[in-house]
């Protein structure tokens, strides 16, 4: 199981410990491979590619092929995208 944690709302704990720490993850560490972190990010500008990007239903490679976006957010996209597949690799090592 991977889990993926999005800090869309904030970040994600509770009492102060982190999603490691929370009572199922350590009851479900047998079957727990690792975490993928969405980071939250400013909202005019990472964050709004992300929305257009998702209000469209585009993958990331879509999303970075197509003339709707111009150079800049298809850079920013392009960085989330390999921030998340880097992610999903170090899990993949483990």
């Amino acid at each position: 199981m991977i889990v993926w944690l999005n800090e869309y709302f904030g970040e994600i704990s509770s009492d102060g410990k982190p999603f490691e720490e929370f009572r199922v993850a350590e009851e479900q560490a047998d079957k727990l491979l690792g975490t993928v972190m969405i980071r939250e990010r400013n909202p005019n500008t990472h964050g709004d590619d992300m929305r257009q990007m998702l209000t469209k239903r585009l993958t990331f490679d879509e999303a970075i092929r197509l003339a709707d976006f111009s150079l800049v957010p298809k850079q920013r996209l392009a960085i989330i995208r390999r921030e998340i597949f880097d992610q999903l690799d170090r899990i993949g090592m483990e």
